[in-house]
C-alpha cells in the first residue's frame, strides 16, 4: 500500500498523532487561547486545540463542511476546548454558533461555564480581547440582528432545535437565519445523536432519524464554510458503523483509560461493607470525615462529598428520611456497633481520627454538624429549579455547604463535581445475566467515571495541580484523597461485573501489583550516603521581584505591514501584463519608525490591549518606570520600526488611523510572542545541594500490568524467566544501589549497558553508584518550569585530582516511540552541563551533566560516545 493510500484510510486522529510523534507538527497553544481562557490549558487539551488548528488550517485535509469530533474522558475539560475552539474561530471570522445537547441539565451548566462571569466555573477571563477588540460572549434566540464584534451562542437542546426551526414562531431561529451565514455547530454529548447509528432502523427510528437528525444536517449543509464540533466520552468505536462514521471525522482521542493514565483522575476502590444500606451510608460519611481531616492536617481546605445512590425516587425519598434520622439519633453505641465491622478503610479512618485525639463523642458531633439536614440535598424532582441545578454544579464553592445528595440517575450527565470521593450503592441486586454485563451496571461504572475527577490541590510549588501525587508512595495518608470509594454490598459476583464494566470504560488496569523497592544495606553504611548530596533545580515564580536570575524577554524590532489598497480592476484571465501591472502598483514599500510617531497614536494603539496595562507590562519589564517609557525607549517600543508596502501614494504619509492600525497589529504580535514564550514558572539555573539519604529511601511501588503484555515495566529483573538480554545480578552489583530494577525495557537495556562499562570506569573513578530514579526528584526547565522526572542518576568521584571532583550525569532510557515527542527533555538536559550554575565547596567541585538519551536500538553508540567523553 503506498503512503498517500494509507493515509486515506488511517484514521483523522492517528494521521495528525503521526505528525506529532515525527515532530512535523509542534504542539503549542495559540496565544488568544491563552489570553482569553481563566484557566490553564492541560497538555493533552493543548494536543486538541492543535489537532483543530492543524485540521482548519490545513486545505488538503479539511473537508467542507467540517465535522469533527473530540472522544474525550469525563472529567477531561470538553467544555474548556469548546471555549477554547470558539475563541479561535473567532479569530478566522466566525460570530454565530449553536450548542445543543439532549438534555435541558447540560445546557444550565454550559449556560453557567459561558455566559456567567461570577461563576466559579466561568472559562473565560474579565475580558476577552482579540486583535485589540473586546469580545462580549452573548446568548440569542436567533442570529437576525447580532453584533459583528461579538460571540453570538444559540443554546437549545437536539429536539427543541428541531422544533424552532419546523415551527417557527416571531423572534425566534429559521432556516433563513443560515442563508448566506456561516455558523458553527457544537454538539455535546455527541453520543446521542449516533445512538441510530449502529443498528438497522425500524419504521419509527427512521422517522425519528429523518427529523432531528436531517435538522442538524440541514443546518450544518446549508454553507460550506459550516463546521459542526462533536464531543462525547462515550464513543463505541469497537462498532463498525460508527468506526466507519468517524475515520474522518475522529479529530481527537483522549479515552478514559489514557485520562486515569496520566494521573487526571481519582483512582477507584470499591468498599465492600455487609451491613444494611443505612449503616453502609454512615460508615461513608466517617470515612468521608477522615477525608476531610487528612486534607484540613495538611492546609487543604476541602469539602468531601457523598452521594447516595438509590433505585427509585420513592426508594431514595425513604432513605434520606433514614439518612437524616440516623445521623441525629447518632450515640456512642450506635458508632461502637459501626466501627466493629472489620473494614480496612474504617479502621485507617478511626486510627487516624485517634492520632488527632478526635474521641468518639468529637467524632459524632462532628457528624452531626457536617451531615445535618440542612446540608443535604435530594436532586431527585421533575421540578428541581435551575438554582438546584446551579447549586449541585458549584458543590466545590466554600460557600456551598451541603456534603450529602441523594440521586437516583439525575447525575449521569452533565454533571461536574470535582470533590465527590464516595458514592453509596443504597440497593444490593444486580442485572447481569449469563454472563452478560447488566444496564444498570454499566450506568453505575459510569457514574463512578463522573465521580472520579480530580480535586485539585497542591502542598508544594513542585507538584502537579490536577494530577494524582501520590500513586509511587503507597504508604502516604494522602492517598486517601485521592480515591473515590464505591461503597457497596458484599457480592463477588457484582463486584466482578462492576469491575468489569470499569474496565471497558478505562478506570481499572488490567492488573495492579505492588513491590516493595529498598536500598541495599551496604549502600547506606557509604560515606555518601550518609553524608553526600545531589543537585537540583528548582521551580519558582517567573516574578522579577523574587528571582535572580529574571532576564527581560526581548521585544523583536523589525515588522512588515500591508496598507490596504482600496483599489479595484477588472482583467483578462490570460492578461498577464495586466495582472503584473497591478501587483507592482501596490508594491511600494516605506520603513516608518515609531519613534517619530505622536506617542498619544501609540498609548491609543496599547490602550485597546489588556497585556498593556501598566502592572502587567511591569511584570515582564520590572525596568520600565512609565508607559511612556516604554513607548520611547529604544529598548523597547521606541526602537521598533516597520515596513509599510501598498501604493506608492500611501506608503510615504501614514494616516493617524493607518498608523492605529499598524500599532495595535505590532502590539499584538508582541503580546503574543512574549504570553507563549514567557511562562508564570520557570526553571531555576542554579542548582542546589539537597542531601542523597533525603531524596532517595526504601518504597513501596504500585504498577498497573497489562495481561499477554510484554513491556517490562512493573517486572523485576532478576526472575527466573527474565530474557537474558535484559538480565543483571544486581546482587553482585554494589554501584546499583536498589534491590532491584523494575524499569522499562530500555531502563534494563541502560543497566545492562552500565555493568559491561564498570571495569573500565572503575580505573578512572571511585565511588560509583548508579541510582533510579522512583519519583524521588524532578527537573525543571529553564524556560517554563516543565518538569522531567530523568530514570537515572550516576555518580562518580575522580581519582587522583588535587581536588574532589564528583561527576553528577542524569540520564534518560527512552522509547523509540518518545524520541521525538520528549525531545524537549533532552534538549534541556543537553543544555545542563553548559548553562547550570553550581555553588563550589571547600576541597569539593560538581561537574553537572545531562546526557542523550539512551536507545538500545537507535542511539547507544551517541551515549556511549558522550559517556567516554566525559
Amino acid at each position: 500500500m503506498s503512503i498517500s493510500q494509507q493515509d486515506t484510510y488511517q484514521r483523522l486522529d492517528k494521521r495528525i498523532a503521526s505528525k506529532i510523534e515525527d515532530g512535523d507538527l509542534e504542539v503549542s497553544l495559540s496565544p488568544i487561547i491563552k489570553n482569553n481562557l481563566k484557566f490553564g490549558s492541560r497538555e493533552y487539551q493543548t494536543e486538541a486545540f492543535t489537532a483543530l488548528d492543524y485540521y482548519l488550517n490545513n486545505s488538503k485535509l479539511r473537508a467542507k463542511p467540517s465535522q469533527v469530533l473530540f472522544h474525550m474522558a469525563t472529567g477531561s475539560g470538553k467544555t474548556l476546548i469548546m471555549a477554547g475552539a470558539i475563541l479561535e474561530l473567532y479569530n478566522m471570522g466566525y460570530r454565530n454558533f449553536i450548542f445543543f445537547v439532549n438534555t435541558d441539565t447540560i445546557i444550565r451548566k454550559t449556560k453557567e461555564n459561558f455566559l456567567n462571569p461570577k461563576s466559579s466555573k466561568y472559562l473565560f477571563k474579565d475580558v476577552i480581547n482579540i486583535n485589540g477588540i473586546n469580545v462580549l460572549i452573548n446568548e440569542v434566540s436567533s442570529f437576525e440582528s447580532t453584533n459583528e464584534e461579538d460571540v453570538s451562542i444559540l443554546f437549545s437542546t437536539i429536539q427543541g432545535l428541531h422544533t424552532k426551526l419546523n415551527n417557527p414562531r416571531e423572534n425566534s431561529i429559521t432556516f433563513d437565519d443560515f442563508v448566506d451565514r456561516k455558523v458553527v455547530l457544537i454538539s455535546d454529548e455527541a453520543h446521542h445523536i449516533n445512538a441510530l447509528t449502529k443498528k438497522t432502523l425500524t419504521a419509527q427510528e427512521k422517522e425519528i432519524s429523518v427529523t432531528w437528525e436531517n435538522t442538524v444536517d440541514r443546518i450544518f449543509h446549508s454553507n460550506p464554510d459550516n463546521i459542526m464540533m462533536e464531543f462525547t466520552a462515550t464513543l463505541e468505536l469497537s462498532h463498525p458503523n460508527i468506526a466507519a462514521k468517524y475515520n474522518n471525522k475522529l479529530l481527537y482521542d483522549y479515552p478514559l483509560a489514557k485520562f486515569r493514565e496520566d494521573k487526571y483522575s481519582k483512582e477507584v476502590k470499591t468498599n465492600q461493607i455487609d451491613f444494611e444500606p443505612i449503616q453502609r451510608a454512615l460508615v461513608a460519611t466517617i470515612i468521608s470525615q477522615y477525608k476531610k481531616k487528612v486534607f484540613a492536617s495538611n492546609g487543604v481546605l476541602a469539602k468531601p462529598v457523598v452521594m447516595l445512590k438509590s433505585k427509585t425516587t420513592a426508594e431514595s425519598a425513604i432513605m434520606e428520611e433514614k439518612f437524616i434520622s440516623s445521623i441525629k439519633n447518632l450515640n456512642e453505641d450506635k458508632l461502637k456497633d459501626i466501627i466493629k465491622l472489620d473494614n480496612e478503610v474504617l479502621v485507617e479512618a478511626m486510627k487516624y481520627f485517634e492520632s488527632l485525639n478526635i474521641t468518639y463523642q468529637g467524632l459524632i458531633d462532628e457528624l452531626k454538624e457536617d451531615f445535618s439536614e440542612d446540608k443535604v440535598i435530594s436532586v431527585n424532582s421533575k421540578n428541581d429549579t435551575d438554582d438546584k441545578q446551579i447549586t449541585i454544579n458549584s458543590l466545590e464553592d466554600i460557600d456551598n455547604e451541603y456534603r450529602a445528595i441523594f440521586a437516583v440517575d439525575k447525575l449521569n450527565e452533565g454533571w461536574d463535581v470535582l470533590n465527590l470521593f464516595d458514592i453509596v450503592r443504597l440497593y444490593d441486586t444486580r442485572d447481569g445475566k449469563a454472563g452478560t454485563l447488566g444496564k444498570t451496571t454499566v450506568q453505575e461504572a459510569q457514574l463512578i467515571g463522573r465521580g472520579a475527577r480530580y480535586f485539585p490541590y497542591k502542598l508544594t510549588e513542585e507538584q502537579d495541580l490536577d494530577k494524582r501525587k501520590y500513586d509511587d508512595d503507597v504508604t502516604n495518608t494522602l492517598r486517601i484523597c485521592e480515591t473515590l470509594h464505591y461503597h457497596c454490598s458484599h457480592n463477588p459476583r457484582y463486584i466482578t461485573e462492576l469491575n468489569q464494566a470499569l474496565r471497558q470504560i478505562g478506570l481499572f488496569p488490567d492488573e495492579k501489583v505492588e513491590v516493595d523497592l529498598y536500598l541495599k544495606e551496604d549502600f547506606k553504611e557509604t560515606n555518601f550516603y550518609r553524608n553526600g548530596f545531589i543537585l537540583l533545580n528548582k521551580k519558582v515564580l517567573n516574578n522579577p521581584k523574587t528571582l535572580l536570575e529574571y532576564q527581560e524577554p526581548d521585544i523583536t524590532k523589525n515588522y512588515t505591514y500591508a496598507l490596504r489598497t482600496n483599489r479595484s480592476a477588472v482583467n483578462t484571465i490570460f492578461d498577464d501584463a495586466g495582472n503584473k501591472q497591478n501587483r507592482v502598483a501596490a508594491n511600494y514599500m516605506n520603513t516608518h519608525k515609531l519613534n517619530v510617531w505622536d506617542k498619544t497614536i501609540i498609548l491609543k494603539g496599547l490602550n485597546k490591549i489588556p497585556f498593556y496595562n501598566f502592572e502587567s507590562i511591569r511584570r515582564y519589564f520590572p525596568s520600565i518606570k512609565s508607559m511612556i517609557h516604554f513607548v520611547t525607549d529604544a529598548n523597547y517600543f521606541g526602537g521598533i520600526s516597520v515596513d509599510v508596502s501598498g501604493l506608492e501614494k500611501d506608503t510615504k504619509e501614514l494616516t493617524a488611523h493607518q498608523k492605529l492600525d499598524i500599532v495595535i497589529d505590532i502590539a499584538n504580535k508582541i503580546a503574543n510572542e512574549i504570553t507563549t514564550k514567557f511562562g508564570e514558572y520557570r526553571g531555576t539555573k542554579s542548582f542546589y545541594r539537597e542531601p542523597v539519604r533525603k531524596h532517595f529511601k526504601n518504597k513501596k511501588l504500585s504498577f498497573s500490568l497489562n495481561k499477554g503484555s510484554e513491556a517490562e515495566t512493573g517486572k523485576p529483573t532478576m526472575r527466573h524467566d527474565i530474557n537474558p538480554k535484559f538480565y543483571v545480578d544486581l546482587n553482585k552489583a554494589d554501584w546499583y544501589v536498589f534491590n532491584e530494577n523494575y524499569g522499562s525495557s530500555e531502563e534494563k537495556f541502560l543497566v545492562k549497558f552500565f555493568e559491561s562499562q564498570i571495569e573500565e570506569l572503575r580505573e578512572k573513578y571511585e565511588d560509583i553508584y548508579l541510582l533510579r530514579n522512583e519519583r524521588f526528584f524532578k527537573l525543571y526547565r529553564y524556560s517554563d518550569a516543565k518538569a522531567t522526572e530523568p530514570d537515572f542518576v550516576l555518580f562518580m568521584t575522580e581519582k587522583k585530582s588535587g581536588e574532589e571532583i564528583i561527576f553528577q550525569l542524569f540520564i534518560e532510557p527512552k522509547g523509540t516511540h518518545l524520541l521525538s515527542t520528549d525531545s524537549w527533555k533532552e534538549d534541556f538536559l543537553m543544555g545542563i552541563e553548559e548553562e547550570s550554575v553550581v555553588e563550589l565547596y571547600q576541597n569539593q567541585s560538581y561537574k553537572l551533566i545531562g546526557m542523550p538519551f539512551y536507545n538500545k536500538e537507535n542511539r547507544e553508540s551517541v551515549f556511549e560516545e558522550k559517556f567516554k567523553n566525559i
